[in-house]
């Protein structure tokens, strides 16, 4: 078999096609073609190309080697509307060349000329959009124009090349003559509906050369091989690109820039950052030096005789902080632990910046959380700013990930077009649910815990994503990165929020190919999944549980901060494709807050009612926390914080105490208010965290729920209860008075009144029928409350 890499570029590629080096004025390529063709023969390749943009001169350089042909990558374009297209052209020669730069501007007659010519050629990179402007029908008019498409293209995103294959191999000549007829263009080769496949790494920096090529039956020689692939007696073989390696590219790139234009100014030093990097590039310890590269960087630099500028003050500096840097045990540990197992040399570097990267970072965001706490909002705002080097830094990464993500939305939409299905490919199936808080014992760790179990059972790719130090639940599937550093919330001490290793995580969602991402809070954690979302052109959907802008005016009592969360939430929320609220009431409280009534859903709620049922009562289960018998038992269950409008209810109780009627205070739960309230209310029963049948017991066991909340956006808490047969006391405000018929399943009081809350306390405690008839029609309103009724609803609002 002879094999040849039919798409690759040299240092005479001068222009990019890459937006970032356009910007910064890089060339598209270093790669000299006399090294490059030495490479390739090395690699195993039979015959050696090389296709620099709109030019052959990197082919003319290596032309008088054996087994080379001239070669070039055509810019094109429809004339309609300047879409951009690139076609590869082999074999040519010089004249030809200028004969293509004279009709490259307008692709038929592009076309014309190389079929008249029988020039061997193909489209490259068939479903990257190059300008922005393919769609559709040029890929359709494509089909109609040319029969050799690149089928594996090294450098892009492999899905783009499994979705080049398949539409290809999808073509009849029934839909060959509807194209032909839609655009009046007549197919211009023999049994168009039969497409031939090559492959070519398309590699820019010299690091990838040969990782996908064409492979034909063998050849005695370059006119024997083009022969064979202009016949279709050829085949595509390697793999597609990935971030790493396009961002790996990228660094040398850059490096080679530096050193072209700066290496006598830099002098000796030069030398040690370019040892320096070399040693980063291959994924190894750039401060650890053999002794035969010291002794040669020393010996450049007796020779340039600037030896005195190596041992200049500055140089000494920057070769103490990094070699004391790595030197140190965590980080000789840390790195031991990241790239022992791996080989590949741009995931080991990749592996190594980003730690370095992290721990940076995290040290500027911990004093950017300390002033922002102590009300130092410029200080606060000058730490934030330091980061900005290190994105800087990490910014070929960053546009790695975002340039190799091929728009899915885009490819549906080709694809609905093209063939009027949605290949498997695209199919929103691999989702990752992202939070900040999962072992917490809260509504939200509950629904994401109880949903996602709902989801594996029902045979659902669905994974939750956290970064935690220690984690306990391990009943659904996750993936949890340790934290980079965890700090706590200013006014709510107890919930921990973690400082994310973002890079790790965006390389994860990344290689996994997740195709959504669900968020359910808008902190560190959510703010990494709707970064990764956004690079990688990812689907999104929120769930808005918890009135962020409501606790933090109750807890701070600032108007001011509470403005600002409000203008933090609208923003984290209209990122996101679609929007979960849990009560129609906040669905129209976002709508009149300007937000896309299109993007808001009501999120599915399930319940295990078999857990919570009336069955579970027991009269003694209260004993044991100091319970009389014979007295009328109020139960709240919840976090035991400020914004719950605890006190609220202690006063109700008091209230209700002294008019002699024989009433229990039990609390289930725990929070940031816990010790204060207990003190100020030592007449209740407080039972700390109950869960399972414990928790399902005490629901039972109780004669009323009560819930004085108004910042609470839905409240399982209540649905829980009315499912063990309990009914409920809630107020007007927020989610919960959409889960209670007012005099049916509970009754309603006005938020912060604490004479109704009393009234109605009163009216069930005095009424034992009441009660009873109430918890019975409490439990029939929920008993079709399951969660896989839930996740399939929920599953289903966002499925394409």
């Amino acid at each position: 078999m002879s094999k040849c890499d039919l798409h690759i570029h040299s240092r005479y590629s001068a222009r990019s096609e890459e937006w970032l080096f356009r910007r910064l004025d890089f060339p598209d390529s270093y790669t000299d073609p006399r090294e490059l063709y030495g490479e390739l023969l090395k690699l195993g390749m039979d015959y050696v190309t090389i296709t620099d943009h709109d030019t052959i001169e990197g082919s003319l350089q290596i032309s008088n080697l054996p087994h080379t042909f001239v070669s070039e990558q055509v810019t094109t374009y429809f004339p309609q509307d300047q879409c951009k297209i690139h076609v590869l052209v082999w074999g040519i020669s010089e004249a030809q060349h200028r004969d293509i730069e004279r009709a490259r501007d307008n692709i038929f007659e592009l076309q014309r000329y190389l079929h008249t010519s029988q020039i061997a050629h193909a489209v490259a990179h068939p479903f990257y959009s190059i300008n922005g402007k393919l769609e559709a029908s040029h890929l359709e008019r494509l089909i109609l124009l040319f029969k050799h498409f690149e089928g594996i293209n090294g450098l892009r995103d492999a899905l783009l090349s499994e979705l080049a294959q398949r539409l290809f191999g999808s073509l009849t000549s029934e839909k060959i003559d509807k194209l032909a007829e839609k655009h009046n263009l007549a197919p211009t080769h023999a049994e168009p509906w039969k497409k031939i496949l090559i492959g070519g790494s398309d590699d820019h920096g010299g690091m990838f050369i040969a990782s996908a090529f064409t492979e034909t039956p063998p050849a005695d020689s370059v006119q024997q091989f083009l022969e064979h692939v202009r016949a279709g007696n050829c085949s595509a073989h390697g793999q597609g690109g990935t971030p790493l390696a396009l961002s790996h590219g990228f660094y040398n790139t850059v490096a080679c820039f530096i050193q072209d234009h700066f290496h006598e100014k830099l002098g000796p030093s030069g030398a040690l950052l370019e040892q320096m990097f070399s040693r980063f590039m291959e994924g190894r310890d750039p401060t650890e030096f053999t002794l035969a590269e010291k002794a040669s960087l020393a010996g450049q630099a007796v020779m340039s005789g600037k030896i005195f500028e190596l041992l200049k003050p500055a140089n000494v500096s920057l070769w103490k902080e990094l070699s004391g840097y790595f030197a140190r045990p965590e980080v000789k540990a840390k790195l031991a632990e990241r790239l022992d197992s791996v080989s590949e040399p741009e995931r080991r570097t990749f592996l190594m910046a980003n730690m370095v990267a992290e721990q940076l970072t995290f040290r500027f965001f911990q004093k950017f959380v300390q002033q922002i706490s102590s009300g130092n909002m410029v200080e606060s705002m000058q730490a934030l700013s330091a980061i900005a080097p290190i994105l800087v830094i990490l910014a070929p990464y960053i546009y790695g990930f975002h340039s190799q993500a091929p728009s899915r939305k885009w490819l549906r939409q080709i694809f609905k077009e093209l063939t009027g299905q949605i290949p498997v490919a695209l199919q929103n199936r691999k989702r990752a649910w992202f939070t900040d808080t999962l072992d917490d014992v809260n509504g939200v760790a509950t629904t994401i815990r109880k949903m996602t179990a709902a989801g594996v059972a029902a045979g659902k790719e669905l994974t939750v994503v956290v970064s935690r130090n220690e984690l306990q639940t391990d009943d659904v599937p996750i993936k949890n990165f340790k934290p980079i550093g965890e700090f706590e919330l200013p006014e709510y001490e107890l919930q921990k929020l973690s400082f994310p290793p973002v890079l790790q995580i965006l390389d994860y969602i990344q290689r996994e190919k997740f195709t959504e991402i669900i968020i359910s809070t808008p902190g560190p954690i959510g703010l990494t999944g709707l970064l990764a979302a956004k690079l990688l052109n990812l689907q999104t959907s929120g769930i808005y549980h918890t009135d962020f802008p409501q606790y933090i005016r109750i807890l701070t009592e600032d108007s001011f901060l509470e403005s600002v969360a409000w203008r933090y939430m609208h923003w984290f929320y209209g990122q996101l494709d679609t929007v979960f609220v849990n009560s129609e009431e906040y669905r129209q409280s976002w709508i009149k807050r300007g937000f896309d009534p299109t993007k808001l859903k009501i999120f599915p709620r399930g319940l295990d009612t078999e857990l919570f049922h009336p069955a579970r009562r027991d009269p003694t289960f209260f004993e044991k926390f100091g319970a009389q018998n014979g007295e009328v038992r109020l139960l709240y269950v919840g976090r035991v914080s400020r914004e719950k409008d605890l006190d609220l209810l202690a006063t109700a109780y008091r209230r209700l105490r002294e008019e002699g009627l024989p009433i229990q205070l039990f609390v289930v739960g725990h929070g940031p208010y816990s010790e204060e309230f207990s003190r100020s209310l030592p007449e209740a029963f407080f039972t700390g965290y109950l869960t399972g049948k414990d928790l399902a017991a005490a629901y039972a066991s109780a004669d009323i729920f009560v819930f004085p909340s108004t910042t609470d956006t839905f409240g399982n808490v209540i649905i829980e209860a009315q499912a063990s047969g309990v009914p409920v006391v809630v107020s007007d405000s927020g989610g919960p008075k959409e889960l209670v018929t007012e005099n049916e399943t509970g009754l309603i009081t006005k938020s912060h009144d604490v004479d109704d809350f009393v009234r109605a306390i009163r009216t069930l405690v005095v009424d034992r029928s009441l009660r009873e008839r109430m918890g019975s029609r409490a439990r029939k309103s929920v008993i079709d409350r399951t969660w896989p009724a839930a996740f399939r609803k929920f599953w289903s609002i966002t499925n394409v």
